[in-house]
């Protein structure tokens, strides 16, 4: 019996699906997010292109970039050292967004993963009806 309370990502994503087990009975908490890889380091690491190709095309990097081919001054050019590295973070954390909205338990249960979701009002109910049912 496996409940998900809040994240679960990588290996115990893997280890714990239903698809791989027969015997496994797993739930989530409604809201709470299932993937292989979490949000942050997917945008870190597997949409690293997509980041860099959003926050190049971002406004405000374009008009760092202007000023730059503009002065071609040291300070013009940290500026725009800045402004990415600023822009970045923000476009890994909208990816990342988008990740986790996409990679929601939800998405779990209809691939076979989890069973069911339940609502945190219901956990305790819930397990000791689940665990009572396997032991008799």
């Amino acid at each position: 019996l496996f409940q998900v309370i809040s994240r679960y990502h990588g290996g115990a994503y893997v280890v714990f699906s239903q698809e791989l087990n027969d015997s496994l009975r797993a739930f989530a908490l409604s809201g709470s997010y299932a993937s292989v890889i979490g949000g942050g380091p997917a945008a870190k690491v597997v949409f690293a292109r997509d980041v860099r190709v959003r926050t190049l095309a971002d406004e405000r990097v374009v008009r760092c970039e202007r000023v730059l081919r503009r002065d071609g001054t040291q300070q013009a050019r940290e500026a725009l050292n800045a402004m990415i590295a600023d822009v970045t973070l923000e476009k890994q954390a909208a990816i990342a967004a988008e990740f986790d909205e996409i990679h929601s338990v939800e998405r779990a249960r209809d691939v076979g993963s989890l069973e069911r979701i339940i609502e945190p009002s219901a956990m305790r109910e819930t397990l000791i009806r689940e665990l009572q049912s396997m032991l008799d």
